[in-house]
């Protein structure tokens, strides 16, 4: 499959993937990426105008602003589509026949899947009338490596009628791993806890820098494989060469613990996501970094603890990268009992970055804010803040 210019998407403005206005043409279309940037770095600075902020760093370009997602979530809708969400609806599934976010093998994947479906006489899922055999195709693809994986998540009584063989002989050759889920879950999202793996090495790999990481089906990776390279640089130059420990909230598959081990004498992180713990603990021995540990459990409940142990002492930075909610307020207030003297604040929401660094100000002050554009033709962006305390 050859790779497609921008102009030639024609579900821009149906599909809710990438965010489009009229163009010159008068066509639905994304902005300029330049344009896109600028609006980005403006809506961040006036969330944080109210701020006394160090050093504003120019908001930095994705390496790829087309074809970089490294993880795509697709939904079949009835009676047999495969695609993405049309534009503010949650019930109508655009039939994808290109996709300028992923890689163009992953397109590929995606249409030999609907093949497979529409031969064996499968179904798609129907969100009103919560009846239907397929409901979610999941990729996963080392940008570094590539290597590939496909989730699907399905009901339980298309059980018999999902031929192992005759999926692998239509895929098999784009994906090193593929899983099936089974659900007959109300609610709407693509997981499940009954998972089997069909064939393959049930992870996949990826690589950032000198460090190689394994992923899991459900482990959390940045989305942006060539633009978290650059993040975790930045990082890197903001830890220097620091004794003590660093703690990592919220640390997925140990992307920023690992990347920052060399830099400190003990590198912790904590996660609720057992999946993602057990991923960064075989990511750092095979890595050879083993001055670090990783613990499954709350983040609030393990800050908490903290100002009582002996890592309290040793402590002498804190990294969080939280979801799109941000901290949890019991994590903010235990995070300022503990008062670690710097602190690196990784935001995919500038909003609720905005609202935790109020509460952090009394006590901080913030040295450095920099944007980088992990996500583009979205509304999003991530955002790196560097505190020290006062």
């Amino acid at each position: 499959m050859t790779q497609l210019e921008p102009s030639t998407c024609h579900h821009f403005g149906v599909c809710g993937g990438c965010v489009c206005r009229p163009n010159s043409d008068g066509f639905l279309a994304p902005a300029p990426y330049a344009e896109e940037l600028a609006a980005k770095e403006d809506r961040v600075k006036k969330l944080l105008s109210s701020f006394e902020i160090g050093e504003w760093r120019s908001i930095k370009a994705s390496p790829e602003s087309w074809f970089y997602r490294n993880k795509m979530e697709l939904a079949f809708g009835p009676p047999l589509t495969l695609g993405l969400r049309q534009a503010g609806r949650f019930d109508r599934i655009v039939d994808l026949e290109t996709c300028l976010l992923m890689s163009t093998s992953c397109m590929e994947v995606v249409g030999r899947v609907r093949h497979w479906a529409a031969t064996h006489g499968l179904s798609g899922y129907d969100r009103r009338m919560h009846c239907g055999d397929l409901r979610y195709l999941i990729l996963r693809e080392g940008k570094n490596t590539g290597e590939r994986m496909a989730i699907l998540i399905a009901h339980p009584t298309a059980r018999g009628r999902i031929s192992i063989d005759d999926l692998r002989d239509e895929i098999g050759s784009l994906v090193n791993t593929c899983w099936v889920g089974w659900t007959d879950s109300l609610s709407d999202v693509a997981r499940t806890q009954e998972m089997e793996c069909l064939w393959g090495p049930v992870h996949i790999h990826e690589t950032l820098g000198r460090l190689r990481f394994r992923i899991s089906p459900y482990s959390f990776f940045q989305t942006n494989t060539h633009g978290t390279e650059k993040l975790y640089s930045w990082l890197a130059e903001w830890a220097g060469s620091e004794n003590g420990a660093l703690l990592d909230v919220y640390c997925g598959s140990g992307g920023i613990a690992l990347s920052l081990a060399t830099h400190f004498d003990r590198v912790i992180g904590i996660d609720s996501n057992h999946e993602a713990i057990q991923d960064a603990q075989w990511n750092a021995v095979q890595n050879g970094l083993l001055n670090t540990e990783f613990v499954a459990g709350d983040a609030e409940d393990f800050l908490k603890k903290l100002p009582s142990s002996k890592l309290a002492v040793q402590l002498s930075a804190v990294v969080v990268d939280p979801p799109r909610p941000g901290l949890h307020p019991k994590a903010l207030r235990a995070l300022l009992d503990l008062a670690p003297s710097r602190l690196a604040y990784v935001s995919c929401n500038p909003e609720t970055l905005a609202r935790d660094l109020q509460a952090l100000v009394p006590f901080y002050a913030i040295r450095t804010v920099q944007t980088i554009d992990l996500f583009p033709h979205t509304p999003h962006v991530e955002t790196l803040a560097t505190l020290e305390h006062r």
